[in-house]
């Protein structure tokens, strides 16, 4: 991984902030397909919302990768794309290296910055990935001669899920290791997309803060709506 001299703060939220983008895309099929507006019966919409998860537990933890990569991790984690291994990899060398679901308050001195308690947590993230992991697979012969059907539980967990991941990601806090800063991105602004903004801690009690905006090229995916012709 890169070190901390060659590694840039500024470099990794631009790479960082397309991640989030692709992420409130997904959240927004998910949701989608739970109201029915996908055409997908409820059995394919629930399947279709684990692969979807996969994905953004996936973005998640690259995501979280591109933030730490000032941490003195294995050449071979950039090659990873378990996300489980990733956050593993990452909490061993910095422990709160997982988001914050936070809220903002605005005060006479500021802003406050208070952490949500309801958003998913990193013993959840790998307990939803695990699950990504099942749930699509159409199982066994011994779970077949089962028989087991859906029931309602099964819907209203995708729905659970899904409440969990916006409550963490829609504004998130991610520390930097050794205390020398963090980052607080926004999932979706007045732009209409992620933002970003960084605190490098230069000595106690002087911070520096910066706005990072997302690069918008057209190749970038705006919308999980496809473009159609009139």
């Amino acid at each position: 991984m890169s070190t901390t001299e060659q590694f840039s703060t500024d470099a990794a939220v631009q790479m960082y902030l397309p991640l989030m983008h692709e992420l409130a895309i997904r959240i927004e099929l998910v949701a989608q397909a739970c109201a029915g507006n996908l055409n997908l019966t409820p059995p394919y919409a629930r399947e279709y919302a684990y692969l979807q998860f996969r994905r953004m537990c996936e973005l998640i933890a690259l995501g979280c990768l591109q933030l730490h990569g000032d941490l003195p991790l294995p050449k071979s984690t950039k090659k990873e794309w378990h996300a489980e291994k990733i956050m593993s990899l990452l909490h061993k060398n910095h422990p709160n290296s997982f988001p914050v679901a936070i809220t903002r308050e605005k005060t006479p001195e500021g802003w406050n910055f208070k952490a949500i308690p309801d958003a998913l947590t990193i013993k959840e993230f790998k307990k939803l990935y695990n699950e990504c992991g099942s749930v699509p697979h159409r199982g066994t012969i011994r779970s077949l001669e089962a028989n087991d059907n859906f029931n309602e539980a099964d819907y209203h967990k995708v729905s659970e899920w899904l409440n969990k991941i916006v409550e963490l990601m829609r504004e998130h806090q991610i520390g930097r290791a050794n205390g020398i800063g963090y980052y607080i991105i926004a999932l979706r602004t007045e732009s209409g997309y992620p933002e970003c903004n960084t605190f490098n801690v230069n000595a106690p009690g002087e911070v520096t803060v910066s706005t990072l905006k997302m690069n918008v090229s057209n190749e970038v995916v705006h919308s999980y709506i496809a473009n159609r012709q009139p």
